[in-house]
């Protein structure tokens, strides 16, 4: 009987522990993006312009109002957000007649070149006469592992010369390393991304505008995001302001796309 009865028992144990193993497994949940949607990350880069209401095909998208001038949708640049909308949408910028369903002025429309399944950064750009739409492809490539990220920029700074991104890393006025990542780029061109380290060789690591013809510095200096420690695996460096008016010109935003 002892014998049955620690079969019994045994037999119990194994049990019990194979519920334990099942119950602790680690599980992964799959998400699938819609394939019939494009992912925008919109950039309002017109200066004057006041906060708005995104509509996509009529369809209002942000919750708050967005400002004009430097603002952002979906609004966080420091993770990979993105708005699911339909492709080749029509883009609606509009003031809300507060208490009723309708808009009581239409800022600006403007049809987006987008395609179902991709994601990409749209941007609202000013000349100062006209106001310019235009999206650009996240297309990172190969991506990188920690150490490294993918970096592009896009000129939104109407009527500029043509532009460059320099780096300058450097601890003290006469020890500096200074390179050029991107050159000649134009008002409304966007670079391919290339690859980057994410730690300064020295103590201290900055990016600069420069004017492509004769290097003079266009706007602050500013710290790459690409410098911190977190693992951003593509970033975007985007200019905005009007060349040669009261709006100056610079780095307007550094977001994360993946």
């Amino acid at each position: 009987m002892k014998k049955y009865l620690m079969s019994i028992i045994t037999a119990g144990v194994v049990l019990y522990g194979m519920s334990s193993c099942e119950k602790s497994e680690l599980r992964a949940t799959e998400f699938d993006l819609p394939t019939t949607q494009s992912f925008v990350r919109f950039v309002f880069l017109s200066p004057g312009t006041p906060t708005v209401m995104i509509k996509v095909n009529n369809n209002k998208i942000n919750g708050n109002n967005t400002s004009g001038t430097a603002g952002m949708f979906p609004p966080n640049f420091n993770i990979a957000e993105y708005a699911a909308v339909p492709p080749n949408g029509n883009l609606r910028l509009s003031l809300a007649n507060t208490g009723t369903i309708n808009d009581s002025v239409v800022v600006f429309t403007g049809n987006m070149t987008t395609s179902s399944g991709k994601f990409y950064t749209t941007v609202l750009a000013d000349s100062g006469a006209t106001r310019s739409l235009f999206s650009v492809a996240d297309e990172f490539g190969n991506r990188v592992d920690s150490g490294f990220t993918r970096l592009r920029f896009i000129n939104a700074t109407g009527k500029s010369p043509a532009l460059s991104l320099i780096r300058v890393d450097s601890s003290s006025a006469s020890v500096v390393t200074r390179d050029t990542l991107f050159r000649n780029v134009t008002f409304t061109q966007a670079t391919n991304y290339i690859t980057v380290p994410t730690n300064p060789v020295n103590a201290f690591l900055r990016y600069r505008l420069v004017q492509s013809s004769n290097g003079a510095f266009v706007g602050a200096p500013f710290t790459p995001l690409v410098g911190n420690a977190s693992n951003r695996r593509a970033i975007t460096v985007i200019s905005g302001g009007i060349w040669g008016t009261t709006f100056a010109p610079g780095i307007s935003f550094q977001i994360v796309n993946q």
